[in-house]
């Protein structure tokens, strides 16, 4: 007899947006709000080693308005113990689990809403890596991908939601003061 974990499914928290949208915001595509102190700390981070790629997690809460879906990225925890390389980043089983118990320890009102990493002097894009980590790990609605490149004087931040069939699209993100 095979003992099958069903995952609980957390409901999207029903209220308003966090901010504005531009006007003509695609109407059925997640909406991306981040804190502007979150956004500076996050850039802080990827800063942190401008040789190797750096990742980890977004958490904060998921919520509908107005049959629209968004995610507000309130926080993010460092993959500490992943592995690092010029061109790549892998979370191993070690850099998973922490992660889980700094969730559950620290932010437990939280749930993770995607996947941040670095690519240091390549620019925004998901690589076919990127991809693979995507469909296999993040493939909720809600689920986001964020590439930063922090080796330009602005640091460049894209950010990646889930279209209708299943794609990965950039979307602009909203900033939150």
């Amino acid at each position: 007899m095979k003992i099958r974990i069903k995952e609980i499914r957390q409901k999207a928290e029903k209220g308003r947006l966090p901010g504005k949208l531009n006007q003509g915001y695609p109407p059925k595509t997640l909406a991306v709000f981040i804190p502007t102190i979150t956004r500076e700390a996050l850039i802080r981070f990827s800063s942190s080693d401008l040789l190797n790629e750096l990742g980890g997690v977004l958490i904060g809460k998921v919520g509908k308005a107005s049959r629209r879906m968004y995610v507000e990225i309130r926080d993010f925890i460092p993959a500490s113990k992943g592995v690092s390389h010029r061109a790549s980043f892998e979370f191993t089983n070690e850099a998973q689990q922490e992660i889980h118990e700094t969730l559950h320890a620290q932010f437990p009102d939280m749930r993770i809403l995607g996947w941040f990493h670095t690519h240091p002097g390549y620019g925004i894009f998901l690589s076919s890596a990127d991809e693979f980590i995507d469909e296999h790990y993040f493939k909720e609605a809600y689920h986001i991908a964020m590439v930063l490149d922090p080796t330009k004087s602005e640091a460049d931040i894209g950010v990646f939601v889930w279209d209708a069939a299943r794609n990965r699209i950039r979307v602009p993100f909203f900033e939150l003061s």
